[in-house]
């Protein structure tokens, strides 16, 4: 009686606990630092241990006979590729690292529970009652009745920026109207999808993200063109009709014209993105066929970018516009970057296999659809919510996928379960393991943002063998050390950084050290690369003319502050008027000394 009780249990906890998983994208932890972000971290963790050890006992009680699919193949060898590549090529550890990690026993998980065909028609609902909740959450924000989660905009959701989380929403949407179109459905999940539907179409307008509204476009155009494949059949001989071709070249007219509108609304976002995949290209010719390495892409793309703005290649746009970006904006251009053509060809077949059901059962393909154009202009790989939503809209459509002609052996299947475990065990405890450090660094960011880096020092000195794999506790505690005049400590923190990231002000702060430790070439060089790097800034310039004018190189300093006056300014400001107030006095002494 009590293990036929335990049958029954268990299936449900797994089930439950996959929907667990999924709603990782609401968590919020305030005591964290970064709370939209961080906290989901520690709760995925732990409903992971509690899915695979709940999976692990319903496989072992239902003794099922699991399908070996086309796409599990090509997953197997993308995974296995990223692992050799991260080891050879980056190795260092990385929160994103242990989080890809626990992707692994996820897709296994999900895969494993869309070969039952009664949780498979459930899958699709859980994720649109995250979506349905995500888009309740947008309202209440637009209307003020919550608050959002980054000072510039209005709508968030429980994410950080709203570009993410409309390509939450986006991705639903197909999904929503395969729904309410597929008769199959009880009223209840066509009411589901109505919902989503008009959450969906009150809050995207109002997250103002472009690559959304065109994911969502050409998700629901896939449903569309199902649907009536499945209710007209083949289009050869409706296209023989001449109102069904002026039809369709109007839409591809009306689509061109629209494109053309979302590019002119943002034209700066749209160019830089531009200038990044441009910049993106020449590492790719540098590194053509393994990548930089995993993860690498933001410590890479800096050198790059400076690198093509002194070829003289670029225009004065491009200067504008250029920036320092953690991602490239485009899935694919990173996958390239980071994991080489090789990455990018296993991606391809990864995701290619999928479609083959795109015209039978299951809207999912449609939804991975919309996600992948999301992905051609976004970053969904770094926000966890979606990385967690991109495992499931693959792995619903995997199990429709062609069958491999192998069978997996029981002792191959036992194998599977161990590893599975065994990678959640291990990166559950690095990512557990490192909460406790998380919440101590956040009740510090209140003295580090008053100033008081000197009183800091031993506090972040304590935490660093727990936080030493994020750069933005590097970079502050860097600072902490150069307020205590521990110069040569600071920038070999500041040089751990620089593996995980290249921003300009890490540069300048370097600089400053070599400065105090009279080490004036050392200082003039790191300026310099600052300048390069992001050559709209004006702060790196201000700082090489205070150096070049307190080292007595009176010439130099005069040609930087007229270099300095004359540069255009991308955002005006205050300490961008007080920095060439400083300038136009260095050059009129300059110049005063010079009249005899």
């Amino acid at each position: 009686m009590i293990l036929i009780r335990l049958q029954k249990l268990f299936p449900l906890i797994f089930v439950v606990s996959l929907g667990m998983v999924l709603f990782t994208v609401v968590i919020i932890c305030p005591s964290l630092w970064r709370e939209t972000i961080t906290g989901k971290y520690f709760w995925l963790a732990v409903v992971m241990g509690i899915t695979v050890v709940s999976g692990t006992v319903t496989f072992f009680y239902t003794f099922p006979k699991p399908k070996l699919r086309n796409t599990d193949v090509w997953v197997f060898l993308f995974v296995i590729y990223i692992v050799l590549n991260f080891l050879l090529l980056n190795g260092r550890p990385v929160m994103h690292w242990w989080l890809f990690l626990l992707m692994i026993p996820l897709y296994v998980m999900v895969r494993f529970a869309a070969e039952n065909k009664m949780i498979r028609r459930y899958l699709p609902d859980m994720i649109l009652l995250a979506v349905l909740v995500e888009a309740v959450w947008g309202l209440l924000q637009l209307y003020g009745l919550l608050p959002a989660y980054h000072h510039l905009y209005s709508v968030t959701g429980s994410l950080f920026n709203p570009g993410p989380y409309s390509g939450f929403i986006a991705a639903g949407v197909p999904l929503a109207l395969g729904h309410i179109l597929d008769k199959n459905r009880r009223k209840w999940e066509r009411w589901l999808g109505v919902m989503v539907l008009a959450g969906a179409a009150l809050v995207l307008p109002a997250a103002m993200s472009r690559a959304a509204w065109i994911a969502a476009l050409a998700g629901c155009m896939a449903v569309i063109w199902k649907y009536a494949r499945y209710r007209f059949g083949k289009w050869r001989g409706l296209w023989q009709r001449k109102k069904v071709r002026i039809t369709i070249v109007a839409c591809c007219i009306l689509v061109a014209g629209l494109l053309s509108g979302l590019y002119l609304m943002k034209k700066d976002s749209a160019d830089g993105r531009r200038l990044i995949w441009r910049v993106s290209g020449s590492i790719i010719r540098e590194h053509p066929v393994f990548g930089v390495g995993y993860g690498r892409f933001p410590a890479v793309y800096g050198d790059a970018q400076a690198g093509y703005f002194l070829s003289g290649e670029r225009t004065e746009g491009e200067v504008m516009v250029a920036d320092n970006p953690g991602y490239a904006f485009n899935e694919y251009v990173q996958t390239g970057v980071e994991l080489g053509l090789a990455g990018l060809i296993l991606f391809a077949g990864m995701v290619i296999s999928c479609f083959r059901p795109v015209t039978q059962k299951g809207n999912g393909s449609c939804a991975l659809l919309a996600f992948l154009v999301f992905a051609a202009f976004s970053y969904p790989f770094s926000v966890l919510p979606l990385s967690i939503l991109f495992v499931f809209l693959l792995a619903i459509p995997a199990s429709s996928s062609k069958e491999m002609p192998l069978t997996i052996p029981r002792w191959g299947q036992v194998a599977g379960i161990i590893v599975c475990l065994g990678i959640t065990a291990y990166a559950s405890f690095h990512v557990l393991s490192r909460k406790k450090a998380y919440e101590e660094w956040s009740s510090l960011q209140l003295y580090y943002h008053t100033g008081q880096y000197h009183d800091l020092v031993y506090d972040y000195r304590d935490l660093y063998p727990l936080l030493s794999h994020q750069k933005q506790f590097l970079f502050e505690y860097g600072r902490c050390l150069s307020a205590a005049g521990m110069y040569e400590e600071g920038n070999r923190m500041f040089g751990q950084y620089l593996h995980y990231g290249n921003d300009p002000m890490v540069h300048n702060c370097m600089g400053n050290n070599y400065k105090s430790m009279k080490e004036f070439e050392k200082a003039e060089a790191a300026y310099r690369y600052a300048s390069q790097l992001i050559p709209n800034r004006h702060y790196p310039v201000f700082l090489l003319m205070k150096l070049y004018h307190e080292t007595g190189q009176d010439e130099k300093a005069a040609a930087t502050a007229g270099y300095l006056l004359d540069k255009p300014v991308k955002i005006h400001t205050k300490a961008i008027d007080e920095m060439k107030q400083e300038a136009l006095k260095i050059l009129e002494d300059h110049n005063n000394r010079m009249i005899p």
